[in-house]
């Protein structure tokens, strides 16, 4: 049973640090590069991010329920909550309000105050999603050491 939990937390984990990467490494700096405007890439960026956001919160909770079943310590629980609310604020609070100006940001409706609050929201999903995909990193390496301890010891 311990061998299936860890695979579970090594799979979900793994693919929270995996998929964040290749969002920030390709997927969005692609899109912004080949595709002929930024707003037909923020089209394609928003609906990829929407769906890590919601992976993140689930990779959360499935790595909290893992940790507590594999008795992990308390950071090892409490840290992919923490990361989990991170990913529904930025999809429920920052994207939404993004969603919600995006219209008066540019074209004939387009103001400056827009503009501004949509530059603001923007550096706060990047510094989210760079925190959370930090934080996942983390757990890789402190999940590695309650394993290579645990592998000592028997």
């Amino acid at each position: 049973m311990g061998t299936a939990l860890r695979a579970a937390l090594w799979l979900v984990v793994g693919g929270w640090v995996g998929s964040f990467g290749l969002f920030a490494l390709v997927v969005a700096r692609t899109a912004f590069e080949v595709l002929p405007s930024t707003e037909i890439a923020g089209q394609l960026v928003g609906p990829v991010l929407e769906t890590l956001h919601l992976y993140g919160a689930a990779a959360g909770l499935g790595a909290f329920g893992l940790a507590l079943a594999l008795g992990r310590g308390r950071l090892l629980q409490l840290l992919p909550l923490a990361l989990a609310a991170a990913c529904l604020y930025s999809q429920f609070g920052v994207s939404a309000e993004i969603a919600e100006i995006r219209p008066f940001i540019s074209g004939p409706e387009g103001n400056a105050e827009a503009a501004a609050r949509f530059t603001e929201l923007h550096r706060r999903s990047i510094a989210i999603f760079g925190a959370v995909w930090t934080g996942a990193i983390l757990l890789v390496v402190l999940h590695a050491r309650d394993d290579a301890r645990a592998a000592r010891s028997d």
